[in-house]
């Protein structure tokens, strides 16, 4: 770059050129640098992908299926049959009963029948403890509102659940003792559940569901009959956990029904397959157990290892008035790699605090394996909580391993156009903001559109979420737009026109040009930094060449060897470097003939412009040639005017200046008297002097476009350096500012 400092002290001040003369002075410990910590992040990416497909999932998948066939899909009554108390009831007692305690239940009947502590459901599966059913109820007059003319009729209402609207109260049939059959069970070790309408806390009416079929068979009757599930009811539990001696695998199941205000029933059926040592460090004790520990603990010292690093980046130390303090770096966070790198990093510290959690959970359950009529609600060993940490730590992982393995592109730099790709992303950065702006409003529009539309008519545009879900799912081209023209034709057209204009052919084609447009400024950008690396490689190459030859003097060792070789290379190197220059003179001398042709250009302003190629004379030639100057080619043009032959007699001018030695015209002194002017002669000279006058008018005129042009292009280098001026005094201002700043600290 011209201007740049070139040697000394001087350098100093070019910041580009010293950085790229330190790249240059430690690319080998660079690229060293950079392989070790490649080489450390296959590892550490290779451990993590290994410990996230650790788990057996193809036989978790396989006893989930056996689970939801054994109470749902295969049996008499399924789950989405479920809309009312009475198809409740028929679901527990001919799906779920049986689905706990098998089609033939005569075996418990049989005198000496032994009860079992853990009740086999079918082969190597057992009920894990005992199973719980629970409800939870909510006071009348709450979040309901009832119009006059109807509250004679109407004394009282059930809204929808609310946490400060749940009853507590004692009801059903008196006991014994006098008290009422069903109380509110607080658990305090429960975890609430997130459901489709709301969120419930742990507790309600709760009942247990033992080995012992006939008692728990007979107190279900009972509570069909005495109203356990009645108009207040909410949302109704059946918990329970099955474990499989074969496989060492525990299905915590449950089974919920969330009942609407309106009389909707949502049911879902939640399966999550944990395995031992989800719920001990070490699992089952085994070599597979004992290796995966392993790995995660070589895992957290990857963690920290790169906590580590990334901290020491944006981390300092400097040492004012005796003191060391620290200091952050700021700009560090600035940088996209920066961010991602601390968000994967966190979610595995994360991870592994909730794994650590998840075992101390699991370490304090129980499992109740004694006499069933000694069997009370808060004996249920609540496996929930440890299946909701699993739950969490499967989607930290899952989101995780994206982070992780697109991480690993920063690794990979020399893949061809990695770099290009990256480029392009922090380039168009700026743009896609915007652009993301352009989408989200025009998304937001067309949720609340269609929501506002045909919400009322067809479900999956009930709620905005729900209508962002479907327009989502139409860009990705899987949703169905019939449902809505077959609800409004003519509006159902018009937003479906405008949606696809809007978003596919508008919105997502600018998306498409602006990553086109960036992937071209990053590819030539990257072409120039190609360049100049190789220019650098190359450069080392010479240096370490010459270097080895002055260490090893390999010229005046293939001197002494070969010298009639040596001879005849040094010969033909001088005779190519003679050939060149004679080559570079003779290009010279071709640019300089074309130099007049850049003065035509010019038009009148040129300064060839009144002349014209001089006529050749036959003379006799001088033995040595003088120089000639610029304008001795050329002489003066006066238009029709060209001799004096074209003014005086013809034939006296002939006879008067005929040369003895020759038959060549020769010009005369002015003194000679060459006879009079003719007629023709004089409109000659008119008509030359007439031409001249018109050429230095048109010469003033190039001439002062010329001019003006010339002061346009310095008036546009003079704009150019003020802004170059203006830029440097307002860096200056913000160092001097910056002293300032410094000195005030110390």
């Amino acid at each position: 770059m011209s201007g740049a400092p070139t040697g000394g002290l001087a350098i100093l001040v070019d910041a580009k050129r010293v950085n790229d003369l330190l790249t240059q002075k430690s690319g080998a410990k660079a690229v060293l640098r950079s392989a070790c910590n490649t080489v450390l992040f296959m590892c550490f990416l290779s451990l993590f992908t290994a410990l996230a497909l650790g788990e057996p999932r193809e036989t978790k998948r396989a006893f989930e299926g056996f689970v939801r066939r054994r109470f749902d899909l295969a049996a008499t009554i399924k789950l989405a049959d479920v809309a009312s108390v009475k198809d409740f009831w028929r679901f527990h007692n001919e799906s779920f009963m049986p689905g706990i305690y098998g089609a033939d239940v005569e075996k418990y009947s049989y005198p000496g029948a032994v009860v079992a502590k853990m009740l086999p459901i079918q082969g190597a599966n057992r009920l894990y403890g005992i199973a719980r059913m629970r409800a939870v109820a909510i006071n009348p007059g709450v979040g309901c509102l009832i119009a006059d003319q109807f509250k004679a009729d109407f004394p009282s209402c059930y809204g929808p659940f609310h946490i400060d609207a749940i009853d507590r109260s004692e009801f059903g049939p008196l006991n014994n003792d006098g008290q009422a059959m069903f109380s509110f069970f607080a658990d305090p070790v429960g975890d609430k559940y997130s459901g489709v309408l709301a969120t419930y806390p742990p507790g309600g009416y709760a009942e247990p569901l033992t080995s012992d079929y006939l008692t728990t068979a007979a107190k279900m009757r009972e509570m069909e009959v005495s109203g356990f599930i009645n108009e207040k009811t909410r949302v109704i539990f059946l918990d329970f956990a099955i474990y499989n001696f074969n496989l060492g695998l525990y299905a915590v199941c449950r089974i919920v029904f969330e009942i609407a205000p309106g009389g909707d029933w949502t049911n879902t059926f939640d399966v999550d397959i944990l395995l031992q040592r989800h719920l001990t460090a070490l699992g089952s004790g085994t070599t597979g157990d004992w290796i995966l520990l392993i790995a995660e603990a070589v895992l957290v010292l990857f963690v920290l290892r790169y906590l580590l690093e990334e901290a020491s980046e944006f981390v300092s130390f400097e040492t004012k008035a005796g003191r060391t303090q620290p200091s952050v770096k700021w700009d560090y966070f600035l940088d996209g790699w920066n961010v991602l790198d601390w968000a994967n990093l966190l979610m595995m510290i994360v991870t592994l605090t909730i794994r650590i959690q998840t075992w101390s959970v699991a370490g304090d359950l129980t499992v109740f394996v004694g006499d069933p009529k000694d069997v009370t609600v808060d004996k249920y060993a609540d496996l929930h909580r440890v299946a909701s940490n699993v739950r969490r730590i499967h989607s930290l992982v899952c989101f995780n391993t994206v982070l992780t393995w697109f991480k690993a592109v920063k690794y990979l730099t020399i893949v061809p156009y990695i770099t290009t790709f990256m480029q392009t992303v922090t380039i168009s950065s700026q743009m896609l903001s915007s652009w993301v702006v352009v989408f989200s409003a025009s998304l937001i529009g067309f949720v609340l559109a269609f929501s506002t539309a045909f919400g009322g008519e067809v479900s999956i545009l009930r709620t905005p979420w729900k209508s962002f879900v479907y327009i989502m799912q139409t860009v990705v081209g899987n949703s169905e737009m019939k449902v809505i023209y077959d609800v409004s034709p003519l509006l159902g057209s018009v937003l479906i026109v405008f949606f696809v204009v809007g978003i596919f052919f508008v919105i997502m084609n600018l998306f498409y040009a602006i990553m086109v447009s960036t992937l071209s400024e990053a590819k030539a950008e990257e072409d120039a930094k190609h360049k100049k690396k190789i220019a650098q490689l190359i450069d080392r190459l010479n240096d370490l060449w010459l270097m080895v030859v002055a260490q090893f003097r390999l010229d005046q060792r293939f001197r002494s060897t070969f010298p009639g070789l040596y001879s005849r290379i040094n010969k033909r190197k001088k005779n190519q470097e003679l050939k060149e220059k004679a080559r570079d003179e003779a290009m010279v001398l071709k640019i300089r003939a074309r130099a007049p042709d850049a003065l035509k250009m010019l038009g009148p302003g040129s300064p060839q412009w009144g002349r014209r190629e001089k006529r050749a004379l036959a003379t006799v030639a001088q033995e040595e040639e003088e120089v000639q100057s610029d304008s001795e080619g050329s002489e003066d043009d006066l238009g029709p005017l060209r001799s004096l032959e074209q003014i005086k007699d013809k034939a006296r001018i002939m006879e008067k200046t005929m040369a003895s030695t020759g038959s060549i015209a020769m010009l005369k002194d002015k003194d000679d008297d060459l006879g009079p002017t003719t007629d023709d002669g004089i409109d000659l000279v008119m008509d030359a002097t007439r031409h001249i006058a018109t050429g230095i008018i048109e010469r003033c005129s190039g001439s002062r476009n010329v001019l003006l042009a010339e002061m346009g292009e310095s008036m546009e280098v003079l704009n150019n350096v003020a802004t170059v001026l203006e830029v440097l005094g307002k860096r200056a201002r913000d160092l001097e500012a910056q002293q300032k700043q410094v000195l005030k600290n110390l």
